[in-house]
């Protein structure tokens, strides 16, 4: 089944679209569900659920378990989802430069991933497992692009509230890779990191990043080239993996 909730963010006027997918099948620990936590709920929210729903149906086969799957999104218009993105998921940093490529686009304000990260682990995660059998030590955040972004800095800031995380095509770019100065605040998280072969500067950027985090994630972290995939062709095409990775 699915649930919907609109819930206050940490800022005044600010509310998030929350959307649940909820297995129809018991949870295989008796811990409960595990929870996989989807950044750009609005538009992989039923990618998720579906990949969920159809594939732990068989298990044996296909290693994924009944999961719940929470998407995330702000309770707001199109554009303005798009803008808020820019503030969400970007570090917080002293100074901002914007490549070339970003010089026809407004980004409004930027930097709030601090207070976003705040409110997914100190409100939604508690809302989530007051209400539902979860399995508190198997939880997992995913985000693509800009999320993908966030779920790095997550990772580095926040190690402990998630098991695993899934940074697909992930921004990389912003700031000047202003990502690398957590680098020194990694642990031993789980780590899947995909991009899609045509993505250009972006696999470059991946395959960099990947070589540079510390020795503590060795063994804990899987970098993907997905064969013919573009920046948005890459998300269905590597969402099952993604998930495979986290239940393995």
């Amino acid at each position: 089944m699915t649930e919907e909730w609109v819930l206050p963010g940490k800022e005044p006027g600010v509310n998030y679209r929350v959307q649940l997918f909820i297995p129809d099948q018991p949870p295989q620990s008796e811990a409960g569900y595990p929870v996989i936590y989807m950044l750009d709920g609005n538009y992989y929210f039923g990618l998720g659920a579906d990949v969920i729903r159809n594939q732990s149906h068989n298990m044996l086969k296909t290693g994924v378990d009944p999961a719940i799957v929470v998407g995330i999104a702000l309770d707001a218009e199109g554009s303005v989802i798009k803008e808020r993105r820019f503030y969400d998921f970007t570090p917080p940093a002293a100074a901002y430069t914007y490549p070339d490529k970003m010089k026809w686009k407004t980004t409004g304000k930027h930097g709030g991933a601090e207070i976003f990260l705040d409110w997914l682990i100190d409100e939604l995660q508690p809302k989530i497992m007051e209400n539902y059998h979860v399995q508190q030590d198997k939880q997992c955040l995913y985000g693509h692009s800009l999320g993908g972004l966030f779920a790095l800095y997550s990772m580095f800031k926040r190690p402990e509230a998630f098991e695993c995380y899934l940074a697909i095509s992930p921004s990389i770019w912003w700031n000047e890779k202003h990502i690398y100065s957590f680098l020194n605040e990694a642990k031993d998280s789980k780590l899947f990191i995909g991009v899609g072969e045509k993505e250009g500067f972006m696999v470059e950027d991946v395959m960099a990043l990947y070589h540079r985090l510390p020795s503590v994630m060795d063994g804990k972290t899987a970098y993907y080239v997905a064969d013919d995939e573009n920046h948005a062709s890459v998300v269905p095409a590597t969402l099952s993996r993604a998930f495979r990775y986290f239940f393995s």
